[in-house]
């Protein structure tokens, strides 16, 4: 992600460095010139919404350019805070069905994001996309310009809706991921503070808070139905339903993502990381803890049970289970047998039921579950990139739509500084450079004429003598 086109197509020094630049034309390259064909001071761009339909890009819209500010003499500190071009955003389409990418009817919506350059004098840069709240924490500014795409939902700083029968690849599974806050910064200091690193010291940060993936569709349905049916003998024999909805969502935190990981945090994933790589583990996970909480509804039910209700057991629904438990419950009545033998005996099926049957099911689930994500998004993190030119991008989240981004990749929250050739690393540094070059220039043109008209007289008089 190079600044360089977009500097190139809409800046070309500011009007007053042009002027001058006029003014000296024979002295020195224009500031507009140095901007645009040779090293500037420094330079920042920050991008909300980078994208690639179908494997091509599309950065030559200008309007996704986002702000960019480029210093290209020193004369004064260069700030861009360039809000969203909603309507230009809200006309992207997938290829595929021509599906909006972004706005309400869309892919994505997002909500009081914005983008934010500086281009420092003294040959820093900073550059800031994203939720306009973090922009304190992350750049020290509070006066990021907030603008929508789109209604997230609420308390949503971003909305991703996708599914698998939208993009064409069967009726499988649907995702509705929000996040609070996503936001990136990058920082490069004045002329490079390490000049043996071609990025000149950038460093980069991210935020991505509140991250959640609401899972429905009918894989997730025909999984939690299969796993009521098997514990349908013990909810009939008891009389009770099922504490698992079979028709709702489960919900998948970012912290499910990072413990189905292995690891703490973001910052422990490697650099381009997948987080929906772990989202099958995740909803596996959920799942399992959804049937351990209907296990130990049940077993609470069932080691409650009194002698009284003993009696009132559906015999048929146990008989389904193999469990011939007449002659027991029998007993019981008859105050031969204590009513623990039952209990002990359902207790015993219903561990079996998970044992033998609900595992198994989950681990078939779970391979099942991994292609239909792979091939249907991607949510990449850690992504910090050093471009070609020198550059230096943090991304906050890039998300791929289809097969390895097949359909489209769309980076969310870039912040791009660089390269920054410093005060020492243009012709002219500064306006008043600047101002001093042309004094000279002008000055030794006044000597020039001075001593060429003392040179000319005498031979002057010498023609007219």
């Amino acid at each position: 992600m190079s600044l360089a086109p977009f500097s190139r197509k809409r800046f070309g020094g500011s009007a007053a460095a042009v002027a001058l630049g006029t003014a000296a034309v024979l002295l020195a390259p224009s500031a507009a010139s140095a901007a645009t064909t040779g090293p500037v001071v420094s330079q920042a761009q920050g991008q909300l919404v980078d994208v690639t339909l179908g494997g091509q890009p599309i950065d030559d819209i200008l309007e996704l350019a986002g702000a960019v500010a480029v210093n290209p003499d020193g004369t004064t500190t260069v700030t861009e805070n360039t809000p969203l071009d909603a309507t230009v955003l809200s006309a992207l389409t997938l290829t595929s069905g021509n599906i909006p990418l972004l706005g309400d009817n869309g892919i994505i919506r997002l909500g009081a994001v914005g983008q934010y350059a500086q281009a420092a004098s003294n040959g820093g840069s900073t550059a800031f996309a994203g939720t306009v709240s973090s922009a304190p924490s992350l750049v020290g500014v509070d006066t990021v310009t907030a603008g929508n795409i789109g209604s997230p939902s609420a308390g949503q700083a971003a909305t991703i809706n996708v599914g698998t029968s939208a993009l064409g690849l069967g009726d499988a599974l649907n995702l509705s991921i929000g996040v609070s806050a996503l936001a990136a910064s990058a920082v490069q200091g004045s002329n490079g503070e390490d000049p043996g690193d071609p990025t000149g010291g950038a460093t980069g940060q991210y935020d991505i808070a509140g991250l959640n993936i609401s899972v429905t569709g009918p894989e997730l349905q025909q999984l939690l139905g299969q796993v009521n049916t098997l514990l349908a003998p013990v909810l009939g024999a008891l009389g009770v339903a099922s504490p698992i909805d079979a028709n709702g969502a489960v919900v998948i935190t970012l912290d499910d993502l990072l413990a189905a990981a292995g690891v703490d945090s973001l910052n422990d994933l490697a650099p381009g990381t997948d987080l929906l790589q772990y989202l099958p583990q995740a909803i596996v996970a959920e799942v399992t803890s959804i049937v351990d909480g209907a296990i130990s509804t049940l077993n609470g039910t069932i080691g409650g049970l009194t002698q009284g209700q003993v009696a009132g057991l559906d015999l048929t629904q146990l008989n389904v289970l193999g469990l011939n438990l007449g002659g027991l419950i029998g007993g019981v009545l008859g105050g031969l047998t204590p009513v623990t033998n039952v209990i002990q005996a359902l207790t015993t099926s219903l561990n079996s039921i998970v044992t033998n049957s609900i595992d198994p099911l989950l681990d078939t689930v779970l391979a099942e579950l991994a292609p239909v994500v792979s091939s249907l998004a991607q949510l990449k993190v850690n992504n910090k990139i050093t471009n070609p030119d020198g550059s230096f991008t943090q991304n906050a989240l890039t998300i791929g739509l289809g097969a390895d981004g097949s359909l489209a990749t769309v980076a969310l929250a870039n912040a791009t500084v660089g390269p920054n050739a410093g005060i020492s690393g243009v012709p002219i540094a500064s306006i008043a450079g600047m101002l001093i070059v042309g004094a000279i220039a002008l000055g030794g043109g006044a000597w020039f004429l001075v001593n060429r008209r003392r040179t000319a007289s005498p031979a002057l008089a010498t023609a007219t003598a």
